[in-house]
């Protein structure tokens, strides 16, 4: 039962009735009779109450909504008032978060991750926020969450307006939070969308991140050694960083790539912006950044990164992006008009760059980049070449060192640097190789990390490397005539970049 998922698609169905369906399934998963289950459904005209008794404000008495044929339905979920009606995606997981290895805020992160996954592709970017669960774009909501979870098992669960008719939520403040807007993909984008590919894709989605793993795999996994744990903290800085990053709307390869140094980093006031948005053309099977067709690049962007840099008062910024293979230059050019702007803007800002690799268009690529010197170059190779057709299908081993050799010609005295990750079932014979080539191509600077697990479509942890072999590898690192070595578990690009600097 506990590798099994269902997902049953209610149709348009009225909402006691999903309610109920609901409260059976969770007493049925809570005896461990049936596997963990995923209702999709639409309701009619409804106003649902939350918990939170504070939170459940009606701005329309009961008596002038039961004219308009809307019921109000008192539950027992988390959060405030809200409301749906036909064109409104419904999803209720009725789901064991042991057997799925999650609390309870990575499992609302998780439904915000399927939620903006299935929302990029229509072209609405929206990110979620800790201090109100849900989805936003830019400040107007487009998604709620209230869920409840009662002997490991939840039920209720997420929202999503599609293209539903908006003016219900005229009749009360949603979630309780004053003055907020609420928004659909159709009121966004103008577009209507097929509900039935829409269920399609969603049923995808769900299956990608709610489909337990067989138990021993995930016991394995789970049994990080004492080296690898680390808790995340939730400091005053880290709060003030997270609120930065979602109240401007920004990716950040620290949630994108579910990177473990983000507690770290963000207590120090520092993150990696991820730009190009939060949607990779390469299917690379280390990372859990989304793949599908990318929207066009976000001419405010730039802008954004600016007024992050000035509210969180950088000194040091490190950009990285997804990889653009549908662009002509890559996305170099959308590289430049951020440095540039950030630059116009904060001009003793430093920057470090992590790039693609460029494929097809690294001459092209590198003399964009030219214009908006200087700045550390940074391009990873990950692994060893024996590994790329299971970790990085459509790249190539040469083909990124050849990117790093021309930066460093193209530009000077620059430095350039890679990473590479340990722990995918490489040789020590393939790493030391792949250092020598490093060296060879000029590249100074190297960061030798743990490859950790981010999701669990990513591959799986095949050896758990101790400390001290990485300080071999930063002592053989340094003979070899790397100026700067980061050689250690939880070392990743851009951990403490800034230490360094240009």
């Amino acid at each position: 039962m506990q590798q099994r998922l269902q997902i049953i698609d209610c149709g348009l169905a009225p909402y006691r009735q999903v309610l109920a369906r609901q409260h059976e399934l969770h007493e049925k998963l809570v005896r461990r009779e049936i596997a963990n289950t995923i209702l999709i459904a639409e309701h009619p005209p409804v106003i649902t109450l939350g918990a939170r008794k504070d939170a459940n404000k009606l701005l329309v008495s009961r008596a002038e909504l039961e004219k308009e044929q809307i019921e109000v339905i008192e539950t027992r979920r988390g959060g405030g008032a809200t409301a749906h009606n036909p064109g409104q995606l419904v999803i209720y997981p009725i789901v064991n978060l042991q057997f799925l290895g999650l609390d309870v805020n990575q499992y609302i992160r998780t439904l915000e991750t399927v939620g903006s996954q299935l929302l990029e592709p229509l072209g609405v970017r929206c990110t979620g926020r800790r201090s109100a669960p849900g989805l936003w774009v830019d400040n107007k909501k487009i998604a709620s969450i209230g869920v409840r979870v009662s002997s490991s098992v939840t039920y209720h669960g997420m929202a999503i307006n599609i293209q539903n008719d908006l003016s219900i939520f005229d009749s009360l403040v949603p979630c309780g939070l004053e003055g907020v807007e609420i928004t659909s993909v159709l009121k966004e984008t103008g577009n209507n969308c097929s509900m039935t590919r829409l269920r399609e894709n969603l049923t995808d989605l769900l299956v990608r991140h709610f489909m337990p793993e067989p138990p021993s795999t995930k016991e394995r996994i789970r049994k990080l050694p004492s080296w690898l744990r680390r808790t995340l903290p939730a400091g005053k800085t880290y709060k003030r960083t997270e609120n930065t990053l979602n109240s401007l709307g920004l990716h950040t390869i620290c949630w994108g790539g579910n990177c473990p140094n983000r507690g770290k980093c963000w207590e120090r006031g520092t993150a990696t912006v991820l730009i190009l948005g939060g949607v990779c053309t390469r299917n690379c099977k280390f990372c859990s950044v989304t793949t599908n067709k990318p929207l066009v690049p976000d001419v405010t962007e730039p802008e954004r990164i600016a007024e992050m840099v000035r509210q969180m008062k950088l000194k040091y910024l490190v950009m990285t992006s997804v990889t653009r293979d549908d662009l002509p230059d890559g996305g170099a050019a959308h590289f430049r008009n951020c440095i540039r702007r950030v630059r116009e803007q904060h001009s003793e800002l430093r920057f470090e760059i992590l790039t693609p690799d460029f494929r097809h268009c690294q001459s092209r690529a590198l003399e964009v980049l030219a214009d908006v010197l200087p700045f550390v170059f940074a391009h990873n190779v990950e692994t060893v070449p024996s590994l790329y057709p299971a970790v990085r299908p459509g790249a190539e081993h040469q083909a990124s060192l050849n990117l790093l050799k021309a930066a460093k010609e193209t530009f000077g005295n620059i430095p350039t640097k890679s990473s590479i990750m340990l722990g995918l079932g490489e040789s020590d014979s393939e790493v030391e190789q792949v250092l020598e080539n490093l060296r060879t191509a000029g590249c100074d600077r190297i960061t030798i990390g743990q490859y950790l697990r981010p999701s669990k479509n990513c591959l799986e942890v095949v050896e758990y490397v101790r400390p001290e072999k990485f300080e071999y590898w930063k002592q053989k690192s340094l003979r070899l005539g790397f100026s700067w070595v980061c050689s250690e578990p939880f070392a990743r690009s851009s951990f403490f970049a800034e230490k360094k600097g240009f």
